[in-house]
């Protein structure tokens, strides 16, 4: 009677299991075959042109255009050192706003509020991408204020090699 509980607990405990072989090796014989094949450019631009993730349709040539500001130092030594300072930061401006343009811009924001009563708030922007081949399209510096107005242009294959992933 014991042997027969046995058997009954065995086979309601291993009733829907199956074995492939001998301590799960596999049954058959066949070969797993790996095969490697080189991919480039124009491989992966098909795909992604199957796969819909490249439209036909974009324009031949996207333009983007930023305006940046720089402020002259009040501490510089002459006006030409004021003058140049303003523009390198002007430019530098500019540069950061084709940045944002072409890859975003990361925001962290923090408020802390105490007593049902806001205390402190910061907000953090960082700007992190490499824009080549813009061009200074306007350049002005009046009362201080010096402005760079800068123009990039990229073309349809340039734009999809680096932007289409």
């Amino acid at each position: 009677m014991k042997n027969f509980a046995f058997l009954l607990a065995f086979l309601a405990i291993f009733s829907g299991c199956s074995f492939n072989g001998f301590m799960g090796e596999p049954t058959s014989t066949a070969q797993r075959e790996v095969v490697i094949q080189k991919v480039d450019k124009d491989d992966l631009r098909e795909v992604m042109k199957k796969e819909k993730m490249i439209f036909d349709s974009t324009p031949a040539q996207v333009s983007f255009v930023a305006v940046g500001e720089g402020i002259a130092p009040i501490n510089a030594v002459s006006q030409a050192q004021a003058l140049t300072l303003a523009k390198r930061a002007a430019m530098a401006d500019a540069y950061s706003q084709l940045a944002g343009k072409l890859y975003g811009v990361k925001i962290n924001a923090e408020d802390t509020v105490r007593d049902a009563m806001l205390k402190d708030s910061s907000i953090t922007t960082k700007v992190q991408g490499l824009v080549k081949n813009a061009t200074i399209t306007e350049e002005g510096f009046k009362s201080g204020l010096y402005t760079v107005r800068m123009k990039l242009d990229i073309d349809q294959d340039k734009w999809q090699e680096v932007f289409a992933y």
